[in-house]
């Protein structure tokens, strides 16, 4: 029986525009008040933006936030932390920095920090609580720096940027992309599955009673070593390709998380 479910956010719990459905919360409330079940948020979202999410859902739950740089208890406490090594964040930092075809983000402690804000490459200022700033090379610190992204509509030139960092760091830096427009680096040690490793073994509680729902290919080192998963309809299809022995549910439009969780622990079980 499944024990800890874990929710990627955007793309997958969270809809199309950015919000909790009521019939969603209407699910979750029933599983957090009928079920002792443990929750998980794994996002690549900053640790602000993760809280936030988790007051909305009136949820006592781990987070995985910044793509596993950041790991939080269930009482808000930062139980694990990595950052990108300096150097390699200061390459990272500027490598296309003059690219006017892609933006650079920087999260730095509670900072985000963007290069450009051209509405063509996909920004989007309502990504996160967190007040964006302007950086310049020159006189950017870099230390701190828990995650690096990239957000370009021209997908080309993000997978010929994925290829050129993986050239110059190889196995030093956790590449992925969370969906086809956004290229995200952490440092080696930190990834949503390493997460989910960290906090099976504290709660002594076999991955095999984890189920978890997500839609990018940085979701996929989670799916792929818990007991049950699932891929949204709107997730990558990269993805979809390299996980064809996972079940695909329903989008995050069409409230599939929810719907897939009502027929497993509330209408099989005839829980009211």
């Amino acid at each position: 029986m499944y024990k800890v479910i874990v929710f990627d956010l955007d793309g997958t719990l969270l809809s199309s525009k950015n919000k909790i459905t009521k019939y969603t919360q209407q699910v979750i409330d029933i599983l957090r008040t009928k079920k002792k079940l443990y929750f998980i948020l794994a996002t690549g979202r900053h640790y602000i933006d993760a809280i936030k999410i988790k007051d909305i859902l009136k949820i006592n739950s781990f987070m995985i936030t910044s793509n596993g740089a950041k790991i939080y208890d269930l009482n808000n406490k930062l139980i694990f932390s990595d950052t990108l090594n300096d150097n390699i964040a200061s390459v990272l930092c500027q490598i296309v920095y003059q690219e006017p075809d892609i933006i650079t983000h920087i999260h730095q402690n509670d900072q985000w920090y963007i290069n450009n804000q051209n509405i063509k490459n996909r920004f989007l200022p309502d990504y996160s609580l967190l007040k964006y700033q302007y950086f310049h090379p020159n006189f950017l610190v870099y230390k701190n720096i828990s995650k690096i992204f990239f957000t370009s509509y021209n997908h080309q030139k993000l997978y010929i940027l994925r290829k050129k960092i993986i050239d110059l760091f190889q196995k030093n830096v956790c590449i992925n992309f969370s969906d086809s427009a956004c290229l995200e680096i952490t440092s080696e040690k930190s990834s949503k599955g390493y997460g989910l490793q960290l906090i099976s073994h504290l709660l002594k509680i076999s991955l095999d009673n984890f189920i978890a729902f997500g839609d990018g290919m940085n979701d996929k080192d989670m799916l792929t070593i818990v007991g049950k998963s699932y891929i949204m309809k709107n997730a990558d299809i990269n993805l979809k390709n390299s996980c064809p022995h996972i079940e695909i549910i329903d989008s995050n439009d069409n409230n599939g998380v929810a719907e897939c969780l009502y027929n497993l622990f509330i209408r099989k079980q005839n829980i009211v």
